[in-house]
């Protein structure tokens, strides 16, 4: 319950987030490496949030699809390693996408070998832990994969069952569609279903044409409890709903060493935020403090935000912090 100043008075018993999508196996080159050495970790949009909002207390399930080879098991190993608890479809003829990463400081180069991976085939999953969720994340990448991801996603969003609450990242990316047009028919009816929309300027410009908040809200929500959060790179956040004025928050200045990941660990600061009852600036804060620690690492995963983090950013915004985050270090 929110009191009139603004502070939480109560936060409930810890609530849960799901979220679906692939996650490949990467092989990570940093600069100043040879030619010949790559690290092995693992990524994908999904179980980035997943893992963000492990790190911050919040019980975080993953549901995927999988080769049933060894960079599968490495990749289900590495998620559950960061957190979260884990629901994988075993592919036993389709492989394990994997991703050469070249490490860049504002722009690294990826190469996918996706093509024929087992998470196109999501819609073989069972869905039986999102039972009573608190809420579901999806991102733009999953229907981009195949005709059966895009019709799963859409069914997760028009028809949530007992699930709290929405959330649907765009998350654009170019080299898996056609053109922009088609993205954009795929994507935009998705995400005026969601609860929480997410977007990066950059991407509405390619999908929608322009980067003006106002038109951009116009455009994606339908509905006045709708939450659109426009993200601006290495810039400010804003969150917009209908009827109201925006409310923007800067980024931190921090040392960027890879921006890959960086709306990922945003995503997962802002949403659990959002499952704690914050206000908009503590849940673009958390978002925001979040992101800064995986800008400075290679991958996309970093440590996690401490309870003094927390606190911080709690103190700054008048929220309290829940009990949940009492395991964690100080």
């Amino acid at each position: 319950m929110r009191m009139a100043d603004g502070i939480v008075n109560t936060v409930a018993a810890a609530p849960g987030l799901v979220t679906v999508g692939e996650t490949m196996a990467v092989f990570i080159r940093e600069p100043g490496q040879s030619l010949d050495r790559y690290r092995l970790t693992a990524a994908g949009a999904e179980s980035n949030v997943a893992i963000g909002a492990a790190q911050l207390g919040v019980p975080a399930r993953w549901l995927s699809c999988l080769g049933d080879d060894d960079l599968g098991h490495f990749v289900h190993d590495f998620v559950e390693r960061h957190g979260p608890t884990t629901t994988v479809e075993w592919d036993d003829v389709l492989p394990t996408g994997s991703c050469v990463k070249e490490v860049k400081p504002h722009q690294s180069r990826m190469r996918y070998y996706r093509s024929t991976s087992a998470a196109r085939r999501l819609d073989r999953l069972d869905l039986a832990s999102l039972r009573g969720v608190a809420h579901l994340h999806l991102t733009g990448i999953t229907p981009a994969l195949s005709s059966e991801n895009a019709e799963l996603v859409d069914g997760l969003l028009r028809d949530r069952g007992d699930v709290g609450s929405t959330s649907f990242d765009i998350n654009y990316r170019a080299q898996l569609w056609p053109d922009a047009e088609a993205a954009a028919r795929a994507l935009l009816p998705l995400a005026r279903l969601a609860d929480v929309v997410l977007v990066g300027d950059d991407e509405a410009r390619c999908l929608l044409g322009t980067d003006e908040p106002e038109e951009i809200a116009a455009a994606l929500l339908r509905r006045p409890d709708q939450e659109l959060v426009l993200k601006r790179g290495g810039g400010a956040a804003s969150l917009l709903v209908r009827g109201r004025d925006a409310i923007t928050e800067p980024a931190l200045e921090v040392e960027v060493v890879d921006l890959t990941g960086a709306g990922d660990a945003f995503a997962a600061g802002f949403l659990v935020g959002r499952l704690w009852g914050w206000s908009a600036r503590g849940r673009l804060r958390l978002g925001h403090r979040l992101a800064s620690r995986v800008v400075g690492v290679a991958g996309d995963v970093a440590s996690g935000l401490t309870r003094a983090d927390v606190a911080e950013v709690a103190h700054e915004t008048g929220e309290i912090v829940p009990k949940m985050m009492g395991a964690l270090q100080r």
